[in-house]
């Protein structure tokens, strides 16, 4: 140990010779190592990562993404550190006599690795002393989540790592020569290739998109989840790995010659067989609890998932494995037929149609979806599979094309992944988020139909001065950018591609990885500023930068304070709510916005759980309210809009005319149709002259359990029969209530009566078509486009009632081949 900790010697001579392997090996980092040894040079690094780390957001301090960081150093670190340790004691062989290291080789064992496990824990702590520290003046929102998430990754690594390294340095020669010198340097990193390998294998073979391993601990699998969870599975995959590497350890020591240090194909007269029986007991202990990952949760495969899911549906291209809840199996015939002309778009846009059958794994909710696959807040797909993964949402799917674009993609994406990624040796390793990405958007056109289109999002990002570059988007600085921009501007960028120069150059691009010069014989700037001029060539409506700002205004996890700790803090307050224990879920929203001070959007979640409790909360929600409403430099006419609502309803039986003033300056702000519907329909009742007037005041401001809002909707249609508004808000209540019939046969009235404004409309129109489709009323679906067509709503409006339309032309043409829908699609209309 002490030559492990050596110092230099005076006057030592370095040849040129060591000072040349030197700089090959590390350009200093191994000159230090040669001349100051190991474990001051691991000390020295561990040292410059702690500090260096600090000029990363959220690396900087104690939690997830420094732990995370961390196991991989640590990993490396300790298996290097644990072998060292090993072969010093072999050196240190001839300087002893036998009776010095005489002992029983169980024990020897054991403390052995015990310093091999210790010293590295020591070693990967620096960084977590260093963060610690930081964080005493920058945000540390949750030091226990911290503090455990480097104990259980990094720290846990190390320990393994440490012990398994001391295992292996066992095995090999102190003084080899020739190969055997390369192979002992190599051979304590074996294991960890191993895992590695293992790692990437499983997330290649199997659904799940987070890992469990001896090097990481855990990983989510993707950076969009922010409340990162440290649960069962992972101290059941670290028990796991405990029993094999002691097991290893236990096997070694029945083979380990203690003066020598060394194991022989022979054991010692004082050697007893426990090592051999309990390396025996230890193994098949590990190999117990790994056959039983999937149900413990850190390890399942397609048949756990599957099993757990329980319901199967086969279509002609798709294989749905479904979660049998009620509600799914009521309907799952649908969800089915809108898979199926899901796909039919997928192929006619792409010009691709998949060569195998499609599987969709299709979760209850996002808690199943985490539980079993991960990805807990986004839908997903697994081109090379050819799977997605969807939880349960209302019809249609707003994600589903989306997923069904990049399993249709591994036909024409790379041989491996089926993805587009350039190839380096040969080899598709360089992929691009971006051209991923945005493919599925620009199939999936114009995506979310209650916004504007991604070439109009993307003017509006240009007048805030938010766009992202084409170039850092096709490479791993895509997950620098908010999703909802990084998204949008790739995906409007490949659409201008796709409208411009087809199919069939797309999906070359994409199978390239974005050789843009070979495809398009034109470099990607050229494209570029064409994309740039076509977007300039788009009228946005007035104010539409400030429609957009809270849709952008968020930026991606590692812009944000304690995301982490907020998503967690925020998920236990709901709980919380949902359990009763309504001063518990204020205390943690309280400690949300003292996390996050700058961010309006807790203060609003928190005023509105304040409201309804004692005086004193309700004047403290009714300053939140106040505050946001009038804040005119830092919060969003979006969020605005909402604190603006919650003045009303609140002031509405107590002062009618500041009632009608909250109204008038919400009414006033720039906001999307979405968005304003709600402030235009209580302003629109509280001013309404007609008979049905006071039932409409009534439904808004005074619903109760005694007079629901349901009755006060009932007895406005009765009291004016021929006014469209109050058809609507009945037909709003019918739908809440399950009665699809009732409520398409009511907003057709409402449609055709006519309606205060083209927010009703469009909601109207969207809200009539899909009760009608599910209730086989092809006349009121085709009543819901002619609204969605009306001149008055938006590109995304018209781009709906095509959609539609496709579907009613889907559902009358013959179900057994897809070549004659796809031959429709293409044509010109």
């Amino acid at each position: 140990m002490r030559d492990l900790l050596r110092l230099p010697r005076p006057g030592a001579r370095w040849s040129v010779a060591r000072y040349v392997v030197a700089g090959v090996l590390g350009v200093g980092v191994a000159a230090f190592a040669k001349r100051f040894g190991r474990l001051w040079t691991w000390i020295l690094i561990a040292t410059a990562i702690g500090f260096a780390l600090g000029l990363l957001p959220l690396f900087g301090v104690l939690g997830y993404e420094l732990a995370e960081a961390m196991t991989i150093i640590a990993a490396i670190m300790a298996l290097d550190v644990g072998s060292a340790i090993a072969r010093e004691l072999q050196r240190t062989a001839p300087e002893r006599s036998d009776m010095d290291r005489a002992g029983y080789a169980g024990r020897s064992t054991l403390r052995g690795a015990i310093v091999a496990a210790a010293v590295p824990v020591a070693i990967i702590s620096i960084p977590a002393v260093i963060s610690a520290v930081r964080g005493i003046w920058l945000p540390t929102c949750d030091w226990a989540f911290g503090i455990r998430a480097y104990v259980l990754l990094p720290m846990t690594t190390a320990a393994l790592g440490g012990a398994m390294g001391f295992a292996v340095g066992a095995l090999v020669p102190a003084r080899p020569r020739g190969i055997r010198w390369f192979l002992a340097g190599v051979a304590p990193f074996v294991p960890a290739l191993f895992i590695a390998f293992a790692a990437l294998w499983r997330f290649y073979a199997a659904p799940p998109v987070f890992t469990y391993n001896a090097i990481l601990g855990y990983f989510p699998g993707n950076l969009y989840d922010e409340n990162v969870e440290l649960i069962a599975p992972l101290y059941w995959s670290r028990l796991e790995q405990v029993m094999w590497v002691v097991g290893v350890l236990a096997l070694i020591s029945r083979w380990l010659d203690v003066p020598s240090y060394r194991v022989r194909m022979h054991a010692r007269p004082n050697h007893r067989g426990y090592g051999l029986w309990f390396g025996v007991l230890a193994i098949a202990a590990a190999v117990g609890i790994r056959t039983q990952g999937g149900t413990l949760g850190y390890k399942p495969d397609a048949e756990d998932i599957e099993e757990a899911l329980g319901g199967r549906f086969e279509t002609p291209h798709f294989i749905i494995h479904y979660a049998r809840t009620k509600e799914i199996e009521e309907t799952i015939g649908l969800i089915a037929e809108d898979h199926e002309f899901r796909l039919a778009e997928v192929v006619a846009e792409l010009g691709s149609a998949p060569s195998q059958k499609l599987r969709s794994f299709y979760f209850a909710d996002s808690d199943q979806k985490a539980r079993w696959m991960g990805a807990r807040d986004v839908q997903m797909a697994k081109p090379w599979r050819r799977e997605i993964y969807l939880e349960h949402r209302g019809f249609p799917h707003s994600s589903l094309r989306h997923e069904i674009a990049h399993a249709v993609a591994a036909d024409f994406g790379d041989p491996v992944f089926g993805i587009a990624a350039r190839r380096v040796l040969g080899l598709p390793i360089l992929a691009s988020p971006g051209l991923i990405e945005g493919l599925a958007v620009a199939t999936d056109w114009p995506g979310g139909y209650d916004r504007f289109t991604p070439h109009e999002s993307v003017r509006v990002l240009q007048e805030l001065g938010a766009r992202p570059e084409i170039k850092s988007l096709l490479s791993l600085q895509f997950f620098s950018v908010s999703s909802s921009a990084g998204y949008t501007t790739a995906g409007s960028f490949l659409r201008y591609l796709l409208d411009t120069y087809g199919a069939v150059k797309l999906r070359a691009l994409y199978h390239s990885g974005g050789d843009f010069d070979g495809v398009y014989h034109r470099d990607l700037g050229a494209l570029e500023n064409d994309w740039r001029a076509m977007l300039d060539t788009i009228a946005l409506p007035p104010g539409a930068a400030e429609m957009s700002k809270e849709r952008f205004r968020v930026g991606s996890v590692f812009q944000r304070p304690c995301p982490h700790a907020i998503a967690a803090k925020e998920q236990l307050a709901d709980e919380a709510m949902s359990h009763g224990n309504r001063n518990g879920a204020i205390a943690l929203l309280r400690d949300v916005c003292v996390d996050a001070p700058e961010e309006p959007r807790y203060r609003l979640n928190l005023a509105d759980k304040l409201a309804g409790g004692s005086d004193l909360e309700e004047a403290e929600a009714l300053g939140y309210w106040t505050q946001l409403a009038g804040d005119v430099n830092h919060v969003t006419s979006t969020l605005r809009a909402e604190a603006f609502e919650r003045l009303a309803r609140y002031t509405a039986q107590k002062d009618p005319a500041q009632l009608a003033r909250w109204l008038d300056l919400g009414t006033k702000l720039p906001l999307s149709d979405v968005e304003r519907r709600q402030l235009d329909a209580m302003n629109y009742a509280l001013h309404y002259t007609g008979p049905a007037g006071p039932l409409l005041r009534g439904y808004f401001f005074n619903a109760s359990p005694v007079i629901p809002a349901p009755v006060w909707a009932q007895f406005a249609v009765l009291a004016e029969p021929t006014a469209g508004f109050p058809h609507y808000l009945f037909a709003l209540q019918r739908l809440n209530q399950g009665e699809l019939v009732a409520a398409s046969a009511e907003l057709e009235k409402a449609l055709a009566l006519g309606l205060p404004g083209p927010a009703f409309v469009k909601n109207g129109a969207r809200r009539l078509a899909v009760a009608a489709y599910r209730t086989g009323n092809a006349a009121g679906v085709r009543s819901a486009i002619a609204a969605l067509r009306s001149p008055e709503l938006t590109t995304g409006d018209h781009l709906l009632a095509d959609d539609w339309e496709r579907r009613l032309v889907f559902d009358a043409r013959p179900r057994d081949y897809a070549e004659s829908l796809i031959s429709w699609f293409t044509s010109p209309k």
